[in-house]
């Protein structure tokens, strides 16, 4: 799925008040941390996470890998802070709203 810029501007704001729920720590895009993105993407769809590598290219190559590894898009990346939105038809809480 490709997002428009529109839809990339509404997820945006739909994630102003979330918390980053994922952190990814020295060890880099382990199997624990692609779980927990996993799991937190199947409740709900859109995830803002945070990783601690004080290296900017590091990160975003870390961002990019946990995308790739999740099967989700990259929506933003602001310093440390990334967004990952990945659609669930089981329970699609995001982006029943995204695609009205």
């Amino acid at each position: 799925m490709e997002l428009t810029n529109k839809q990339k501007a509404k997820l945006k704001s739909m994630a102003q008040h979330l918390d980053a729920i994922v952190k990814i720590g020295d060890k880099g895009v382990s199997p624990t941390v692609i779980s927990s993105m996993n799991e937190a993407l199947k409740a709900r769809e859109l995830v803002k996470f945070s990783v601690a590598h004080s290296d900017r290219n590091i990160r975003k190559e870390m961002i990019i890998e946990l995308a790739e590894t999740t099967e989700s898009i990259l929506v933003n990346i602001i310093g440390k802070t990334a967004l990952l939105f990945k659609v669930n038809p089981e329970n699609p809480i995001v982006s029943k709203e995204l695609l009205k």
